[in-house]
């Protein structure tokens, strides 16, 4: 079972950034600096997997086979190998732009991503090519609501989602489409679940509906826009999305056009009741709605964004009726419980005898 490790990803991140570098490597005219250490590592932990890796490439260079134009020394060395586990934990510098690249995520047997103190502010739309993916730890960085792509939703055998130690006010009202879910962590964000709740009990609204400006979140890609038309690739692309199908699967779409997809994917809000794609900065809705229980924990709040005042209440108003029978039936089997307890006939009480005061 093949692991990609942080330090090979630090690795092969550097030949990308320094060609003189990756040169030197298959020239072995090279030294071990100290700013090198993930070198050392994979030469200490998977000297074989480097080596057999040099060993290709150089056979690439001897035209002893084919290179695939347009591949990067990171999806070359993903693609040699079948690995099923990817722990990439603490692999950005604190400042360091925290931007993970889409090889990543092509890597379509990978069962375990591990992106754990990463200072991450968004996660890329590609994560939804990772079909085979069970357990996803974003654990300890900085993600919000709309961090988080609706094409997670494209793992349909994810059944492990660790949210711990993030700025997330609710979780992504689309978790609650994904029944295969049977561990959500959201530790470490009770400070801004808490303001979720003093918001939701204290409005005096009757529906829980947010109206908001479209902003555009930092960190994320922006197609750049202006006054001409969307071209037909673009309106092709938003229709795409729209219908909120997985347009990962192979054989479904080109490779080139999904990779188009996933990169103006971040640009654009989809609703959550209709088939409707807004840009970033179009005004919209967010959507409060709360669960309880969720997959075993005290009563949650969920996010979900609506192109308009009438899809958000579509959202809200079921979802809050949901929310009143579910309490009224918790009180009813409470108010049962307690009737049992007080017709159940107590034991006598032990009598005070001498016996019982030594």
């Amino acid at each position: 079972m093949e692991t990609f490790h942080c330090y090979e990803f630090l690795l092969m991140k550097k030949f990308q950034e320094d060609t003189v570098l990756w040169e030197e490597l298959k020239t072995e005219s090279w030294r071990i600096s100290a700013d090198l250490w993930f070198l050392a590592v994979v030469l200490e932990k998977s000297p074989h997997r480097l080596l057999k890796f040099l060993r290709h490439e150089l056979e690439l260079e001897w035209g002893q086979g084919v290179r695939v134009p347009g591949q990067t020394v990171l999806s070359r060395y993903l693609a040699h190998y079948n690995f099923v586990e990817m722990h990439l934990d603490s692999v950005f510098k604190y400042g360091e732009v925290a931007t993970l690249p889409p090889e990543l995520f092509k890597c379509r047997n990978v069962r375990v991503l591990s992106l754990k103190y990463n200072n991450l502010e968004w996660i890329p739309p590609d994560v939804g090519r990772m079909s085979a993916l069970e357990r996803l730890s974003l654990t300890n960085n900085r993600l919000q609501n709309q961090s988080i792509p609706f094409t997670l939703t494209f793992c349909r055998r994810l059944t492990e989602l660790y949210l711990d130690n993030n700025l997330l006010d609710a979780l992504p009202g689309f978790l609650l489409a994904m029944p295969q879910l049977c561990t959500v962590h959201r530790h470490g964000n009770h400070n801004y679940f808490k303001a979720t709740f003093m918001w939701y009990h204290t409005d005096v609204n009757e529906s829980r509906v947010l109206r908001v400006c479209g902003v555009a979140q930092k960190g994320k890609q922006q197609v750049q826009t202006s006054k001409h038309p969307d071209t037909l690739v673009l309106l092709a692309a938003r229709a795409v999305m729209a219908s909120k199908c997985d347009f990962f699967q192979p054989d479904l779409l080109p490779v080139a056009v999904q990779d188009y997809i996933a990169h103006v994917y971040p640009s654009f809000n989809v609703c959550g009741n209709c088939p409707t794609v807004t840009p970033l900065a179009a005004p919209g809705y967010k959507v409060y709605t709360f669960k309880n229980p969720y997959l075993g924990n005290t009563c949650v709040p969920f996010q979900h964004w609506a192109c308009s005042l009438a899809c958000a209440k579509q959202i809200e108003v079921p979802a809050h009726m949901e929310q009143m029978r579910a309490a009224e039936r918790m009180d009813r089997e409470y108010n049962h419980y307690i009737q049992e307890f007080q017709v159940e006939p107590r034991p006598p009480l032990p009598s005070r005898g001498l016996c019982t005061l030594v």
